[in-house]
């Protein structure tokens, strides 16, 4: 088992990698080291705030971890930081998002929380991650309404379609955190061409234990509802806090904007980005989604594009840290 945790653990490293050199090779050298150069020193900030993004995702997912059990005793919040930083780096350049930076923390904790609750506690961690997602667009449709007085038809559409499907994930997740969903969709999955029988198989052989993590999901929100605020609480934070990096971005160029307009601006293109989840690295949306976000606001589109380049970079920066993290050597 270790031998091939140690195999998965290379071949995340090499494929991280190759993905990180396309990256580069899209963006263009000339083109990162012309923006390094026209905003300065005031990448330090830019990159420096990730950090405190990184530990409020990391302590959401420490306290849903931290549930009594002794098991849970032995995951430190250093070793955890370390695994959630190389996780995003192994989300961000892998298709379908989170197909690869989730599968790996599990793999990581499997040693030492066993399977069951590895994959449970992951799930939850995302879910939180994904509700916050939800929250914060939800939150932020009154601030476009502030900013933009007078909408368009596509963004009257938008909005009401943005709400409407945050509600519905939004009770879906309830559901979720109330009863688990693990063994409903592995369950459901056995009516699925191509997989049904795979499927079948499977909860045949794991019913028990899809049980067993449904209700380490459940127990969360039903036993531990301080923890359950707590955990969202921090999630949403980091939601927002990312929004300071635009403001440093702009603040960087002389062109400031207000904490209102920053707030729109990640919100609007995440959402344009996350249309585009299948996309590695969402090479493309999240330029397109600068453009027309800086459209609406009336806001000059170059620097749209200037802000996305500043991002490139910062990622670039945290997924080779990632990267390299993997291949530190762990008990």
């Amino acid at each position: 088992m270790q031998k091939k945790t140690k195999v998965v653990r290379n071949l995340f490293f090499l494929l991280g990698g190759v993905a990180l050199a396309i990256l580069i090779y899209k963006t263009g050298f000339n083109n990162i080291l012309s923006n390094i150069k026209e905003t300065g020193w005031w990448f330090v900030p830019i990159i420096g705030m990730w950090i405190i993004v990184y530990l409020a995702n990391t302590y959401s997912f420490y306290i849903i971890l931290n549930d009594g059990s002794e098991d849970a005793k032995q995951v430190g919040f250093l070793r955890l930081f370390q695994l959630f930083i190389s996780g995003f780096a192994i989300t961000y350049i892998t298709p379908l998002g989170m197909i690869g930076g989730e599968p790996y923390k599990v793999l990581e904790l499997r040693k030492l929380i066993g399977i069951q609750k590895a994959t449970s506690t992951v799930l939850l961690s995302t879910m939180m991650r994904l509700v916050s997602h939800f929250i914060f667009w939800m939150l932020s449709i009154p601030l476009l309404l502030f900013f933009v007085p007078v909408l368009s038809g596509f963004l009257e559409w938008l909005i009401t379609l943005v709400s409407i499907f945050s509600a519905l994930f939004l009770f879906w997740a309830f559901s979720v955190y109330t009863k688990g969903g693990v063994e409903r969709t592995i369950r459901k999955s056995v009516s699925l061409p191509f997989m049904g029988r795979r499927a079948r198989a499977f909860y045949r052989h794991n019913r028990e234990k899809l049980h067993q993590m449904d209700d380490l999901i459940a127990a969360l929100y039903k036993n531990r509802k301080k923890d359950f605020v707590l955990s969202l609480a921090l999630e949403l934070f980091a939601r927002f806090f990312m929004c300071m990096e635009v403001i440093l971005i702009m603040q960087a160029i002389g062109s400031p904007v207000s904490l209102g307009q920053g707030v729109l601006i990640e919100s609007i293109q995440s959402l344009i980005s996350n249309l585009f989840f299948f996309m590695p690295m969402q090479m493309g949306a999240r330029e397109g989604g600068f453009v027309i976000v800086y459209g609406i606001l009336s806001l000059p589109v170059t620097y749209g594009v200037f802000v996305s380049l500043c991002k490139r970079i910062r990622e670039l920066f945290w997924t080779l840290t990632g990267l390299l993290l993997i291949k530190i050597k762990r008990d």
